[in-house]
């Protein structure tokens, strides 16, 4: 079942479209960001050190701060993206 949202939520996101995304943090807190996936801007050239795919990971940038973030997809709540928004904490 996690293979299967980690695919939809991929596949929702990779248009490189702006949306934002709420989701809960290690600590506790949750956090609502605008981001969008595919930027490379201050890329380093250095790739990452894991299969962001097998972790169920989503590298975004965000438009806020300005750099990368991770969004772990099982802890993602929310997006919301070209005005629909696609709730995951209720599944």
């Amino acid at each position: 079942m996690e293979k299967i949202i980690f695919e939809l939520i991929d596949s929702l996101v990779s248009t490189g479209k702006i949306f934002s995304a709420n989701f809960t943090k290690a600590d506790g807190s949750e956090r609502t960001m605008s981001c969008r996936v595919r930027v490379e801007k201050d890329l380093k050239g250095v790739l990452l050190q894991y299969d962001r795919r097998k972790a169920r990971n989503i590298i975004v940038w965000d438009m806020n701060a300005n750099g990368y973030r991770t969004i772990k997809t099982d802890r993602l709540n929310w997006i919301q993206i070209e005005g629909e928004k696609y709730e995951f904490d209720k599944i």
